[in-house]
């Protein structure tokens, strides 16, 4: 009888400890599922880098007098459409902002060729990429002028 005991002890401590262990296994994967989840699910527009086919110069693009046309061109991620803007220097000048041009279609990198004829020029242009998510954006300036 006392073998019996000791035997069904035992092999009530090995069902706890079992039970135990398995309890901790769920959790641990649900933890990693759910960061690997957040980790696929980051669709907020972010905008690596924004540039153009000029020559900068002390952190301004340069347009020379004899060009008409210039390119814009921006790299992001998560993004569903680009769009340019121009505004003139100086402070609290968004509300002057134009639409100069956008790109819907970033398969081939995002960018606008601009022909704006004989303008001078001493602006921002701003470049504001807009999330696949449908509510992020992102935006980043450069400076234009003709010397």
């Amino acid at each position: 009888m006392k073998n019996k005991a000791i035997g069904a002890c035992l092999l009530m401590v090995m069902l706890i400890c079992s039970a135990c262990s398995n309890v901790e296994a769920p959790q641990q994967e649900a933890i990693s599922t759910s960061i690997n989840q957040a980790k696929q699910i980051n669709t907020r527009t972010e905008l690596l880098r924004v540039y153009t086919d000029l020559t900068e110069e002390s952190n301004w693009w340069v347009v020379p007098e004899n060009v008409s046309t210039m390119t814009i061109y921006a790299e992001a991620e998560n993004t569903e459409t680009v769009l340019f803007w121009i505004a003139p220097t100086g402070t609290e000048t968004g509300s002057e902002r134009k639409l100069i041009g956008y790109d819907i279609d970033g398969t081939d990198g995002w960018s606008y060729t601009w022909e704006f004829g004989s303008r001078t020029f001493h602006d921002h242009i701003q470049v504001q990429a807009l999330g696949i998510d449908g509510s992020t954006q992102a935006n980043m300036y450069i400076n234009v002028h003709t010397p």
